[in-house]
């Protein structure tokens, strides 16, 4: 009998290894992204790599024409529930950014997300058939928030990818996007629908240049929910930058004219300021000179930043460090609650950040190029 147990137990004790064995090796790379999970000490700064396969090419051929398609897609992806990542306590628009060079001629794309304090998530992906990036994060999207910190083996994380707020690929393609009062694209019969999100994951998945980017988002109808309209701001290794806003139902793209360009919460097509912008602008000008309310306080918050870049950038012609690029963040940030800054270098792929105004405290991320 006893002969017979330990048969038993020996047989067990192999089929066990052996399925552990199985998982191990059929979920390889899916365990190692978990488990690359970390956070960066004194900070509201998460890390992460991606090994396994996001399927952002199978997204792409149905779409979604909404958040809660989106996310209907994105749980089935990832095999959990994740609720619509409504960030409920968020400043006014107050996202800002901009583009330099350094006095090697390194190009940067540098940009403020000034919204309520949640994690932050800082990823690097590896697609099959698809451009390496390094994005950031919001991790309220996710589910998480400052009470709800995200855990390794939360299934929720394989999610990350398709939320990124700003990023830079391998081949030196930055992306950002920031909030406007409005965004409509027209729709087109026989295109598929994405959002916000995708067509910054489009991006850094699939552009080699400025141009194709544009190209790209082209392919597509967009959707804008009532929470966030927004304008793309692209930047290049090469000195390029572009502003892509869809305003009218029309896609604009305003190219840098400058070595360098700036972006904050309006829209700068001209067909804006034909209208209803021009007389805005006009509004904010006047009260620029007779008010003395703060900025943040203001509905002009937007100009008023745009106004202190452009300023600053036009000093230095368009050259600064990296150390005076985040001087210049800090100066147009809310002072009360910005999530992260981040400062990307198209020239050597590499994202320095901080989060919730720790302004001495960076991260750094890069990538190996591929030319």
């Amino acid at each position: 009998m006893r002969k017979i147990l330990k048969i038993i137990s020996y047989v067990l004790s192999v089929l066990v290894l052996c399925t552990l064995g199985f998982v191990g090796i059929r979920y390889f790379d899916e365990i190692r992204t978990l488990t690359s999970l970390k956070l960066v000490e004194g900070t509201n700064l998460y890390t992460m790599e991606f090994f396994s396969n996001y399927r952002f090419d199978e997204f792409l051929k149905t779409g979604a024409s909404n958040n809660n398609e989106y996310y209907e897609f994105v749980n089935k992806i990832v095999d959990s529930s994740i609720n619509i990542g409504v960030n409920t306590s968020r400043t006014k628009d107050a996202c800002s950014a901009f583009t330099f060079r350094d006095k090697d001629g390194k190009r940067y794309l540098a940009r403020n997300y000034d919204y309520a304090t949640n994690p932050v998530m800082l990823i690097v992906t590896s697609p099959d058939n698809a451009y390496k990036s390094i994005s950031t994060v919001n991790m309220n999207t996710l589910g998480f928030n400052a009470e709800k910190a995200p855990k390794s083996l939360d299934f929720k994380l394989f999610a990350a990818p398709y939320f990124p707020t700003d990023g830079v690929n391998e081949k030196g393609i930055s992306v950002s996007v920031l909030q406007v009062n409005f965004s409509r694209k027209q729709k087109e019969e026989g295109k598929t629908t994405i959002g916000v999100y995708a067509v910054n994951r489009l991006v850094l998945d699939y552009a080699d240049s400025i141009d194709k980017a544009v190209e790209l988002i082209d392919q597509y109808n967009l959707y804008f929910d009532s929470s966030l309209q927004a304008h793309f701001f692209i930047a290049d290794s090469k000195g390029g930058s572009a502003l892509i806003e869809f305003v009218n139902g029309k896609t604009h793209v305003i190219k840098n004219d400058r070595k360098y360009q700036v972006a904050s919460n309006f829209n700068n097509t001209e067909e804006e300021f034909d209208s209803d912008g021009y007389v805005y602008y006009e509004q904010y000008r006047e009260w620029l000179t007779n008010s003395s309310t703060s900025a943040y306080d203001s509905e002009y918050s937007g100009y008023v930043r745009y106004d202190f870049m452009l300023d600053s950038l036009y000093n230095s012609s368009g050259i600064m460090s990296v150390d005076e690029a985040f001087d210049l963040l800090e100066n147009v940030a809310s002072p009360t609650k910005l999530q992260y800054s981040v400062v990307y270098c198209m020239s050597d792929l590499q994202a320095a950040v901080i989060t919730d105004n720790e302004w001495d405290n960076r991260t750094t991320a890069a990538l190996t190029r591929v030319d």
